[in-house]
């Protein structure tokens, strides 16, 4: 009976500690929920900007370092930051030493969720918590894409704030049981402070979650600075498990990438490790901000990030050197002459589709290569019918093999792309990525078809006449510049040399019917067979489809580019 009635006694107890768990667990979706509102939203308003400052990336390490530091505040997630670095890695678009201090600018920028988090103990919950309402107002009263854009980012924002205090709130009743405050408080290990905190962050692969858990406990709980900072060493390297997933399958490099990454934050907490544990360094974040908890915890995990930056940002080559070292080169069997006829990606990776507008622009570099494969099938196919002779013709099929991998296999992306949270403008140009997709594979099977006229005339022991060459390099020469303008329209969205393409394009039809023209004449005084010139009259056709193809190409960019601009030298 005694035993029963302590039962019924503690029931209560143990109720209010599972409905503070769920409690806490629901402010802690909130509190993620509004983080990723708030990123994708930003990283969406800012898309443009984030694709220019990618494509203008230097070796200047200071450059990078602010790059990595205004991205990742930004779209709020280091990780996501330097999964992209390891993407550019291994597709060659940015080098080891240019790496580098990008990922040691994600460190610092990541700190600006802590410096969120630590709002809340300032009183102002209910300033920034009102922002959801205004922000879903926002998106409920106006059909304007970038207002509702920016009405998800206060949203988020206010979510943000609205988690925190149910985290807060929930946290409370531990101070009610003193074994939990003892457990919480006197778990001054730093060795276990250090392990929990980098499993944790392993685990949920989110340092922003982890330490926005943190500083609210420590707010709730009076956790000491000390333990505090010693587990923020611990974030620290469990924010690299991310980076490390994403170098699976990767090259070389990319794997060093992450592992610099790695490094880098290795070094910081040996560095502080002992700093930390001798030096009254809690002491002093104290006196800085009394009774501040939450303020202390965020400055440290801010102090900490920039400190070992300036330490480190002198030794980029040598992290580089050292990541060299330990994972050496590795020379795969299956080197080709060109690399990028393996059946598979060079610029777009599955890995940067947590970061649309970045991976919007891998895309278009992938389209790009796909557009350089293409060309140079079709120069090859050209040269091999005016010569009456196939040449090369291996290369020619891989090439015509990985278009046709492009083409199903872009398609397949821009499906994935297209459910990620993009605005309006991004949704209209890969829209039009699917069209020019298909115009560049069109183009391929067109030159494919060439190269079967240059095999007929092989078998046939015969070319075609000077004059009728001759007319073929005029409209080819007009096609070349149709090609090359199209492309540099679509590579750089410049409106003025659209007016270029459509001048070459009509070119292009006034040859075809001159060339018909012409051709049946010499049919008519048997200045050539008729063998020959069905294989002409076919030729004459495929090149003119080729040009409406890459007109088509051109004329994509008019769908989400709003104004002219001149950023290009016109091909004349």
């Amino acid at each position: 009976m005694n035993f029963l009635n302590a039962l019924l006694a503690t029931a209560p107890k143990a109720m209010d500690i599972v409905v503070s768990i769920l409690l806490m667990l629901a402010g802690t979706g909130v509190f993620l929920i509004g983080i990723n509102m708030m990123g994708s939203n930003l990283e969406t308003l800012a898309g443009s900007k984030i694709r220019t400052i990618f494509d203008k990336i230097s070796g200047n390490r200071f450059t990078g370092l602010l790059t990595g530091a205004g991205v990742t505040a930004v779209i709020q997630s280091s990780g996501a930051t330097t999964v992209m670095v390891v993407g550019f890695v291994n597709a060659g678009l940015m080098t080891l030493v240019q790496a580098t201090p990008i990922i040691m600018g994600a460190n610092i920028g990541t700190t600006i969720t802590a410096q969120i988090v630590q709002l809340e103990s300032l009183g102002i919950t209910a300033w920034f918590a009102v922002l959801t309402a205004v922000g879903a107002f926002m998106q409920m009263l106006s059909k304007k894409d970038t207002v509702q854009k920016i009405g998800s980012l206060l949203a988020g924002l206010g979510m943000i704030f609205v988690g925190l205090n149910v985290m807060k709130e929930s946290m409370s009743i531990f101070q009610e049981i003193p074994a939990i405050q003892n457990i919480l408080v006197n778990t001054t290990n730093p060795a276990i402070l250090i392990l929990v905190a980098l499993a944790l962050t392993a685990l949920v692969q989110s340092s922003s979650a982890t330490t926005g858990i943190m500083i609210t406990l420590a707010a709730s709980v009076n956790i000491p600075i000390k333990s505090i900072m010693f587990a923020t060493l611990g974030v620290n390297i469990g924010s690299c498990v991310t980076s490390i997933i994403a170098s699976f399958g990767t090259n070389t490099n990319a794997k060093r990438a992450s592992l610099i990454h790695l490094l880098f934050n290795s070094i910081g907490a040996i560095v502080f490790f002992p700093i930390i544990y001798w030096a009254p360094l809690d002491k002093w974040f104290e006196l800085m901000f009394p009774d501040l908890i939450a303020t202390q915890s965020a400055m440290f995990h801010t102090f900490f990030n920039v400190t070992m930056t300036i330490l480190l940002i002198p030794f980029v080559k040598t992290l580089v050197w050292i990541a060299t070292k330990m994972i050496p080169d590795k020379k795969s069997k299956d080197e080709v002459e060109e690399n990028y006829l393996q059946e598979r990606f060079k610029y777009i990776d599955k890995r940067i589709l947590s970061t649309p507008a970045i991976a919007i622009n891998q895309t278009k570099h992938e389209i790009l290569l796909m557009s350089e494969i293409a060309y140079k099938n079709f120069k090859l196919s050209l040269s091999c019918v005016k010569n009456g002779r196939v040449e090369k013709q291996e290369k020619f099929s891989n090439r015509e093999k990985h278009l046709n991998f492009l083409n199903r296999e872009i398609s397949k992306f821009l499906v994935e792309l297209s459910a990620k949270e993009i605005s309006f403008k991004d949704e209209l140009m890969l829209a039009s990525f699917y069209h020019v997709v298909s115009d560049l594979e069109r183009v391929g099977d067109y030159s494919e078809n060439i190269m079967e006229y240059a095999e007929e005339l092989q078998k046939l022991k015969t070319t075609f006449s000077d004059a009728a060459l001759k007319q073929i390099d005029e409209m080819t020469d007009a096609i070349h510049k149709v090609f090359e303008n199209a492309i540099k329209a679509f590579e750089y969205q410049d409106m003025e040399i659209l007016e270029v393409v459509y001048k070459y394009e009509d070119m292009v039809d006034d040859f075809k019917m001159q060339l018909d023209r012409d051709h049946i004449k010499r049919l008519n005084s048997n200045q050539c067979s008729a063998n020959t010139g069905a294989v002409y009259l076919s030729l004459v056709s495929n090149l003119e489809r080729i040009s409406d193809h890459m007109q088509n190409i051109a004329k994509s960019i008019t769908d989400y580019t709003a104004k002219p601009k001149k950023v290009y030298a016109i091909i004349k």
